[in-house]
């Protein structure tokens, strides 16, 4: 489940479980834009949650399941005061962070792709990941008030 240590009260939580099919960023922007109603996410944050959030689960979706359509793909979210703790989990092989392309460097400015992992890093904080036989998860945490 989402940790985060420096959590002291933990609310509600949010989980919603995908097929590895491109069309579920739909779900996931329907999910996101429920919980910020329920929660009441202040207006000027909602664009940066809205992006790391399917950034994260588009990259288990398309790099970590591969499409592969016997393979799932989790998202958790867990209120904690005035964040947002998030944990996106696939059934994929992994990658190792460090060894991803630089978005900013000239040769891949123009690149339709390789910025999710870049801007999750840009927008959230703590972001973490952790590999297993069973799959790779990324935690991290985003303030959804101002």
């Amino acid at each position: 489940m989402v940790n985060s240590p420096d959590c002291k009260v933990m609310n509600k939580t949010y989980e919603l479980k995908l097929k590895s099919h491109i069309g579920e960023v739909r779900r996931v922007e329907r999910f996101v834009k429920k919980m910020a109603a329920e929660q009441g996410f202040a207006e000027s944050r909602l664009h940066d949650i809205m992006l790391v959030i399917t950034e994260a689960t588009n990259n288990a979706i398309l790099h970590g399941n591969k499409l592969d359509g016997s393979k799932l793909a989790w998202l958790r979210c867990q209120i904690c005061g005035d964040e947002l703790c998030v944990e996106v989990q696939d059934e994929g092989e992994g990658f190792d962070p460090t060894t991803l392309p630089n978005p900013l460097d000239e040769e891949n400015l123009l690149k339709p792709s390789g910025r999710g992992v870049f801007l999750i890093k840009q927008l959230a904080e703590d972001v973490r990941y952790e590999f297993s036989d069973k799959g790779t998860i990324v935690r991290f945490r985003i303030r959804f008030k101002t």
